[in-house]
């Protein structure tokens, strides 16, 4: 059978089960358990304010036979009608509601508080027998075993509901939680948890979440909050906001886990839902968006403008001959690398007269676009990329 245990009341249940599955395995009965998967609801405390919870669901299955004998149930006897303590889905025949306290195998009729229902496996026939007798069908396996085994069914039903004792952690819909966040970064900019200094983007946006949402007790705090909110027009459900978390968390899925920070933040944004500790990672979502889009128009931008220059260049054209002394007109003047030689730093200049000829020059001195003209001494003829360059030397530049 499958149960749905609120997440604060695992701890205790697990320890009892763990006891029922030693005594099981000590007499031969069987018994299984499992965690097969796990829950949120939407739950209400006693200052009637929600909050999402989680819940394991625990699958549990288990039948105390011994010697073909099957454990089927305890009998509670009252004045007032017999109370069933059945353990799994088999019903109990309804002589037993009504039954006194009777043991069926030695025939004794006397006040018990207790009597336990077995049934044959192979017959199909239903005993109620006493505390004593029980061991003839049980081989030993104590009615207080079999007491503590039915009662498991029972703590595993009320486990179902939040304790007092039991607590489990607040859970938070991601992608609730990310669209405070994108609002918080749009109006007051991305600040990081290490910068102690200043109120972090994620505790911001999770304030603002407690207000909305009813989980700010503080009635001074929350007003100030809440005219924080008002003074910017606050809002989550905007256009650009769903676009924007959408997009954001369209983006991580299509990552590579190439480092841990990746992997953790893929890993979180893929949760439907996320505790406290996850929300400084969680708020990382959008800066580590915004620099991947940023890097990617940059490097367009560069493409760009380095297709439209070799564009430029396409008609270039080698200039003289090898010795001849020249002059050219500068149309534009760059550095393209330098390094470190035996006299100093060196670099390589590309030089672009007005016809789109390229000049390259490599010099020891540093010049830029202020200087309109150069003369120097044709070194080589050279072709990079499939652009003509023609290499001066001994040159100046005015």
């Amino acid at each position: 059978m499958q149960y749905s245990i609120f997440e604060g009341n695992m701890e205790r249940l697990e320890k009892k089960i763990n006891r029922i599955s030693n005594k099981c395995k000590e007499f031969g009965c069987e018994f299984t358990y499992c965690q097969v998967g796990e829950e949120f609801k939407e739950l209400e405390n006693d200052q009637g304010n929600k909050y999402t919870a989680r819940f394991v669901i625990v699958e549990v299955e288990g039948t105390a036979i011994v010697n073909g004998w099957k454990f089927i149930a305890s009998i509670e006897h009252t004045q007032k009608g017999n109370i069933i303590n059945r353990i799994g889905d088999l019903e109990v025949p309804e002589k037993y509601y009504t039954s006194e306290s009777i043991c069926e195998h030695c025939n004794t009729n006397r006040s018990r508080k207790d009597t336990y229902i077995v049934m044959n496996e192979k017959t199909g026939e239903f005993k109620q027998v006493g505390k004593s007798c029980l061991n003839d069908f049980t081989n030993g396996l104590s009615a207080e075993a079999i007491a503590h085994y039915i009662s498991l069914y029972d703590e595993l039903i009320q486990g179902e509901t939040p304790s007092e004792g039991g607590r489990g952690e607040n859970y938070y819909e991601t992608e609730t939680i990310l669209k405070y966040v994108s609002e918080t970064i749009r109006r007051f900019g991305y600040v990081k948890r290490q910068d102690f200094e200043a109120r972090s983007t994620a505790d911001r946006a999770f304030d603002y979440y407690c207000v909305d949402y009813g989980h700010m007790g503080n009635k001074y705090e929350r007003e100030i909050l809440i005219e924080e909110m008002k003074s910017v027009n606050f809002n989550t459900e905007s256009d650009y906001i769903i676009k924007n978390v959408a997009d954001a968390l369209a983006w991580i899925v299509d990552q590579d886990e190439n480092n841990n920070y990746i992997h953790n933040l893929k890993t979180v944004c893929s949760l439907k839902y996320v505790t406290g500790r996850n929300l400084g990672i969680l708020a990382s979502l959008f800066p580590a968006y915004n620099r991947d889009l940023e890097y990617k128009a940059e490097k367009a931008e560069r493409e760009q403008k380095w297709a439209v220059e070799k564009l430029s260049k396409a008609n270039s054209q080698h200039i003289g001959n090898i010795g001849d002394r020249i002059t050219v007109q500068i149309e534009s003047i760059k550095c393209l690398t330098t390094w470190e030689t035996q006299w100093g730093l060196t670099g390589l200049y590309e030089i672009v007269d007005g016809k789109g000829n390229v000049y390259i020059w490599k010099t020891s001195s540093f010049f830029d676009n202020e200087f309109k003209t150069i003369k120097g001494t044709v070194k080589e003829h050279k072709e990079y990329n499939g652009i003509l360059q023609t290499e001066l030397t001994r040159c100046r530049v005015s």
